[in-house]
C-alpha cells in the first residue's frame, strides 16, 4: 500500500508540473534579456513571463520536435505581447525555421493557441515589412554578430503603440539567447 501511495504521488507531482526543462531554459534566457535591456519597459514584463510559462505548453511540443528533427538548424521563436494588457500571455507566437513559419494566435474563447503554417518566400512579404524582423535577425546570426547585445540597434521603447516582443534563438549546439524589444523599427526609421 505504501508503494502504491508513493507511485500515485509521484505521478501526480510529475503530471502537475507546468515547467519542462526547455520551458525553464527559455524563461531563464528571457529573464536575462530583460535584466540587461536598455529599455525601461523591460522592467514591467515579469508578470507576462510568469504566465507565459503556463501557456507555452500549447506550442512547446512543436518546438521540441523541431529541435530534435533539425539539430543543425537555428530556430527563431518570437512571443509577442499586447502593450495594454498587463500580466497577459503572449497574443501571438512565431516559430521560424528555414523557410517555414509556424504561427500561433491566441483564441480568446477557448484560451488556447490556434496554429497555422506558412511558407515564407525570401523570409518576408513583397513589401519588405512583414517578418522583416525575422529576416534581419537571421542575417545577423549568419554573420556571427552578437544580435542581442544592442537592442537599440533595431528599435526603441519610445513608441505610443505596438507591443512587447521577446526573440529567442535556439542554436544547433543547444545554446539559447533572447532579446527583449518594445517596438521594432523598420530600417528607414532608425537612428
Amino acid at each position: 500500500m505504501k508503494l502504491i501511495s508513493l507511485t500515485i504521488l509521484t505521478i501526480l507531482f510529475t503530471s502537475c508540473s507546468v515547467t519542462s526543462d526547455l520551458n525553464t531554459r527559455i524563461d531563464r534566457s528571457q529573464k536575462k534579456s530583460l535584466k540587461g535591456s536598455p529599455f525601461q519597459t523591460a522592467k514591467g514584463m515579469k508578470a507576462e513571463l510568469k504566465i507565459q510559462k503556463k501557456y507555452r505548453g500549447d506550442y512547446e511540443n512543436d518546438l521540441k520536435n523541431l529541435l530534435e528533427n533539425y539539430p543543425n538548424d537555428t530556430i527563431i521563436l518570437t512571443e509577442g505581447y499586447d502593450f495594454i494588457c498587463l500580466g497577459c500571455p503572449s497574443d501571438y507566437v512565431q516559430i521560424f525555421i528555414n523557410d517555414t513559419l509556424l504561427l500561433y494566435r491566441k483564441d480568446l474563447m477557448d484560451k488556447k493557441y490556434k496554429k497555422t503554417k506558412k511558407i515564407l518566400i525570401n523570409h518576408f512579404d513583397t513589401t519588405g515589412y512583414f517578418y522583416s524582423d525575422i529576416a534581419e535577425l537571421r542575417q545577423e546570426i549568419r554573420k556571427g554578430n552578437q544580435w542581442n547585445n544592442n537592442p537599440e540597434k533595431y528599435g526603441t521603447d519610445e513608441c505610443l503603440d505596438g507591443g512587447h516582443t521577446l526573440y529567442t534563438i535556439f542554436y544547433p549546439l543547444g545554446k539559447i539567447e533572447s532579446m527583449y524589444m518594445r517596438c521594432w523599427l523598420n530600417k528607414e526609421f532608425r537612428k
